[in-house]
């Protein structure tokens, strides 16, 4: 039976009023966008692919966010004059592609180049402050392993006015105490932290996020029993989220050093998301986890009932892919100190 418009809206709004993320959302999103495509609706079309970004993002489906961040793009800037509800919400996209899109060793350079200036454009040609500009700079010199662009652009960040499309403070507070772990600079997060920890600044996702960035680096200052407990509560967080792969690493490293056996319960609920290849850079880390683990079990006398060969050439190749696209050797050095673990 075909649905009338009011009935088509109506089924789009409930959808999008679904917060939480799922495949089974995701399918009835790709239902309405069939539709709009056979009516060759391209608002309707427009306003489906939004919603389906919404829930691929947080479903692990970084191409699919890609695919369709791009045509509803290239839609909104033909027809902007007609859309101008939707600024903000295109514009909040940016940072999630952002976020992904240096994670995938086969973009190129160039194509990172250009999507950080057009980034850039967007915010400026609407009037909003460049602070999640620079955020997602600083977090993409982190993960190329441009430590003092890293520097240059949390100074730029952190000074940039904070309006409608910055990220909420808790979600950048965890940004500057990742930042300050990767720096060493234990003396500095300490109080971020502690605000996070206490629940005084929260969001959706934090400090569910929090607790696996405190594992390795308590486990490194003798703080183990504070890192067992919340280890275990960090990640009754995540355990159903198998794309959360860098975090599932975390966890993986800490029970390699302090309960391995306990690991392999990690490894096994997110493998099948990480052998898919969707997320590279999560791959990445998660492989050279399995191997930090596959180790400590056999230090341990325990037969690990999982080989790591394969994942040692996957986690290899990935990192020689980072380092050529990103002209230096950053990913090797990361696999020197898993190795050295």
């Amino acid at each position: 039976m075909k649905m009338t418009v009011d009935q088509y809206w109506d089924r789009w709004e409930e959808l999008m009023n679904r917060v939480e993320a799922s495949f089974e959302k995701w399918d009835d999103l790709e239902d309405l966008l069939f539709i709009a495509q056979k009516e060759g609706d391209l608002y309707k079309e427009f306003c489906c692919r939004f919603g389906i970004m919404g829930t691929v993002n947080y479903l692990g489906e970084y191409e699919e966010l890609f695919d369709h961040f791009e045509w509803c793009s290239d839609f909104f800037y033909d027809n902007e004059e007609n859309l101008k509800e939707w600024v903000e919400d295109l514009l909040w996209m940016y940072k999630w592609v952002a976020e992904h899109l240096v994670k995938m060793p086969g973009i190129e350079m160039e194509i990172l180049d250009d999507f950080f200036t057009d980034f850039k454009d967007a915010y400026d040609r609407y009037g909003y402050s460049l602070r999640p500009y620079y955020q997602h700079l600083h977090k993409r010199a982190l993960k190329t392993g441009e430590m003092e662009e890293a520097h240059a652009h949390y100074l730029k960040w952190t000074a940039a006015e904070r309006d409608s499309l910055a990220d909420c403070e808790a979600c950048e507070y965890q940004t500057e105490l990742e930042y300050y772990y990767i720096t060493g600079e234990i003396e500095k997060a300490a109080p971020i932290e502690k605000l996070l920890l206490s629940k005084e600044v929260t969001c959706g996702e934090i400090p569910h996020l929090t607790y696996s960035k405190l594992l390795l680096p308590y486990y490194k200052h003798g703080k183990v029993e504070e890192a067992r407990r919340y280890q275990t509560e960090g990640y009754f967080f995540i355990y159903d989220k198998p794309h959360f792969l860098v975090e599932a690493s975390e966890h993986i490293r800490f029970l390699a050093l302090t309960e391995p056996l306990k690991g392999i319960k990690v490894l096994d609920r997110h493998i099948e998301y990480a052998d898919s290849g969707k997320d590279p850079y999560g791959m990445f880390y998660f492989y050279m986890s399995a191997i930090v683990l596959h180790r400590k079990l056999l230090e341990a006398g325990h037969r690990p009932g999982f080989a790591v060969d394969v994942m040692s050439e996957v986690a290899e190749e990935i990192a020689a892919d980072f380092d050529a696209r990103n002209g230096n050797d950053f990913y090797e050095r990361e696999m020197e100190r898993f190795y050295a673990l």
